[in-house]
């Protein structure tokens, strides 16, 4: 067992033990070969039959990676070596030396009570996203997989460290490798799990940690919503900055902020609207209008206007003649006999009459029931006509094409609006909590808003503008 006071390699005196666990040490320990002497931390892997080889790959790797990066604020790479059994105190140790960064973790001043205010916390932010970008910006890029609170360091001046490389991955060694799952859950993201981290993974341990740092509690321990996690009911702060950290943690890889520039790009600017919103191309002339920034948007949907109108006039017309022909053809032979009662058979002109009469009317029933089968059937066609018609009278005023309907979309509402001949005739307002969320999609040429439980129909438009209206609004939610 390695004691305090004892010296490794002729120049590192132990000095305290800082973690203990499964094989490995951490020490704080005083470098007396460098003048003058100074401390440094010193991680020991013991090398022993219940060792797992890939623990010593990481090992090995994290050593090698410390050699290649120069970051004012990544602990400085000072030494690496191992021991023999009888200077390891019966074991073969692999030791790895950096320089001591004096300060606290953020996970111990969260332990200790610490509420971190929202200025703290985009601080941390900013300066963590700053490491990122020159790690990300190697050639080849360097993921460090495992950010965490633990693993910041809030030194004496205030300036933010990234520590623990042990489970960094170099992705031109992981190019066809398979590796050892590494990350720590709530902060990991899911394809990380999956062996595929990418750049925007560190993007999410990062978002993960800065919701422990809001919160008080652990990622894990919030709720989840659509692998999301729901964390906006627990702080308050600028509406903005919390569209950005949901940027970071957003569960599809797709849609997440692709790097850590954007990313801190977009935490200066105040604004999402550069790095997250897509150039949709809209179809071929179309009427509809859409204006989105980071926190609002608003899409006009003109109506089919005239045009409209004359189509439910024609409907309209149609169906009256329809109507009107049956009536004429159920009425008229009453209408005879009616005549024949009054002009009496001996009147040789009214015969004929009757009979022409009788002729036309025989006709036009037999043409009828021959078309529609029966007089039943013409009946029954007549009312389904009509109830269609009604029907949709009702909902010219429910959902017309001929009005202008107006959606306007922000973080906390979510209002609907129809408009005909300049008078706004419905007007639907949803206030919706942080934890809801506005669902869009398209069928038949009709867009379907979900809002909580509510469902809300918006139609009047082409299916090609349909897909295009739901891609505009799912790029504006994300």
């Amino acid at each position: 067992m390695l004691q305090t006071e004892q010296i490794l390699q002729g120049r590192y005196q132990l000095q305290q033990l800082l973690g203990n666990n499964a094989g490995r040490q951490t020490w704080l320990a005083t470098d007396t070969g460098m003048s003058p002497a100074s401390l440094v931390i010193l991680k020991l892997l013991a090398f022993s039959p219940e060792m797992q080889w890939e623990e010593f790959k990481l090992f090995e790797r994290e050593a090698n990676i410390l050699k290649q990066l120069s970051h004012p604020r990544i602990p400085c790479y000072r030494d690496y070596f191992s021991l023999d059994k009888q200077a390891g105190a019966g074991l073969c140790w692999f030791g790895l030396v950096q320089d001591y960064i004096a300060g606290s973790s953020v996970q111990q001043l969260l332990d200790e009570g610490r509420h971190f205010t929202e200025g703290e916390v985009r601080s941390v932010a900013t300066q963590v996203l700053e490491i990122l970008r020159y790690l990300h910006g190697l050639n080849p890029p360097v993921i460090h997989r495992d950010i965490k609170p633990s693993n910041l360091i809030i030194a004496e001046n205030e300036q933010v460290y990234l520590v623990d490389f042990g489970a960094v991955q170099d992705t031109a060694a992981a190019a066809g490798a398979t590796f050892t799952v590494v990350g720590t859950t709530g902060y990991a993201p899911l394809e990380q799990f999956w062996g595929k981290a990418v750049p925007a993974s560190d993007l999410y341990a990062l978002g993960a940690t800065l919701i422990h740092l809001l919160t008080g509690t652990p990622p894990a321990n919030l709720p989840q919503r659509d692998l999301r996690i729901e964390f906006q009911g627990q702080v308050s702060i600028n509406p903005n900055f919390v569209s950005w950290i949901e940027a970071l943690t957003e569960p599809d890889l797709e849609l997440r902020l692709s790097g850590a520039g954007v990313a801190l790009e977009a935490l200066e600017t105040g604004s999402l609207l550069s790095s997250t919103l897509q150039e949709i191309k809209p179809p071929f002339r179309t009427r509809i209008r859409i204006e989105k920034s980071a926190t609002q948007m608003k899409i006009q949907i003109p109506g089919g206007g005239l045009w409209s109108l004359g189509a439910w006039l024609l409907k309209l017309t149609m169906l009256g003649f329809l109507g009107v022909s049956i009536l004429v053809i159920v009425i008229c032979p009453l209408y005879l006999i009616l005549l024949v009662a009054i002009a009496g058979l001996y009147e040789v002109a009214a015969i004929i009459w009757l009979g022409v009469w009788t002729l036309i009317a025989l006709v036009l029933f037999t043409a009828l029931g021959y078309f529609l089968s029966s007089l039943k059937d013409g009946c029954v066609l007549f009312i389904r006509v009509l109830n269609d018609l009604i029907a949709q009278v009702f909902n010219l005023f429910k959902n017309p094409s001929l009005s202008n309907t107006s959606i306007y979309l922000e973080r906390s509402f979510f209002r609907l609006e129809r408009h005909m001949f300049g008078f706004c005739y419905f007007r639907k307002l949803e206030q919706t909590s942080d934890r809801e969320r506005k669902n869009f999609w398209d069928l038949d040429q009709v867009v379907y808003v979900k809002v909580g439980e509510k469902y809300y129909e918006v139609a009047g438009m082409t299916q090609a503008e349909c897909n295009w209206l739901v891609k505009e609004i799912e790029d504006w939610l994300r």
